[in-house]
């Protein structure tokens, strides 16, 4: 596989290929994703290689989404140990 970055002269909505929308959609007071594949029209021929692409690329976007909440978690988690261990416990100090 090669990735190659988009150069942004074209509007990515203006190629005529294969996309896959994913949506976080509300359910049950919670999230559920929903995805489909588009078609530019109705009588487009798709490609076995094209769609093994927006595969790929598919993968290559949860491995980004891993790392953004891997992130997120880590810096919660250095956020509320760095609060603990600088939390100043007032009744120990009265009791010295």
């Amino acid at each position: 596989m090669r990735i190659i970055p988009f150069d942004g002269d074209q509007e990515l909505e203006d190629i005529s290929s294969l996309a896959i929308y994913i949506k976080a959609v509300p359910f049950e007071k919670s999230f559920v994703p929903a995805f489909f594949i588009q078609t530019p029209s109705d009588d487009y021929d798709m490609e076995i290689e094209e769609l093994n692409a927006l595969m790929d690329g598919v993968e290559i976007a949860q491995k980004s989404i891993d790392n953004i909440i891997a992130y997120i978690l880590r810096q919660s988690y250095l956020e509320k140990n760095n609060k603990n261990n600088y939390k100043i416990d007032i009744d120990d100090e009265d009791e010295e």
